[in-house]
């Protein structure tokens, strides 16, 4: 019986391993099962999802329900880092998701609850758009297009 427990350790061990170097995106039960395929550990979605509820029970991670069609993502939260109090946005583009620390959205968030009555819940608000690195390589790439568009005008 000891084997079995220390067998579960591992797998909790390692997708929470996978969580913390995953930290700053939301992971997918699909994308742990393929990590941990690829390390020779095949281990079941339901014996995932197991794991997860038990870190989102202990804190360690967040769940969230992004909508009704797409699965629920979960990401790792440090110790202290106060996750629970403020607002994500999501990249759609590359799927970093940056914390947002932003005196304007909680102004946003007080005024929505103070002149409408309504408590805006930061676990399950996400903000979707593409990050200034994604839009930037975007315009790079545009611009580059642009260029040889004209040089081969030029030319």
């Amino acid at each position: 019986m000891g084997g079995s427990n220390g067998y579960k350790t591992k797998q909790r061990d390692t997708i929470l391993k996978y969580m913390t170097e995953h930290k700053d995106s939301h992971v997918t039960v699909n994308g742990i099962s393929d990590y941990l395929t690829g390390q020779g550990n095949h281990v079941g979605t339901a014996t995932i999802y197991r794991h997860l509820d038990k870190l989102v029970e202990q804190g360690i991670v967040r769940k969230y329900t992004v909508d009704s069609t797409t699965g629920a993502c979960f990401q790792y939260v440090e110790p202290d880092s106060g996750c629970h109090e403020h607002f994500h946005l999501k990249c759609e583009k590359c799927g970093k998701l940056i914390h947002l620390e932003c005196s304007h959205v909680k102004e946003l968030a007080s005024h929505v609850y103070s002149e409408h009555g309504f408590a805006i819940d930061p676990l399950r608000t996400v903000f979707y758009g593409i990050c200034r690195e994604c839009s930037e390589n975007e315009n790079n790439v545009q611009s580059d297009n642009n260029s040889q568009k004209e040089n081969m005008n030029n030319g």
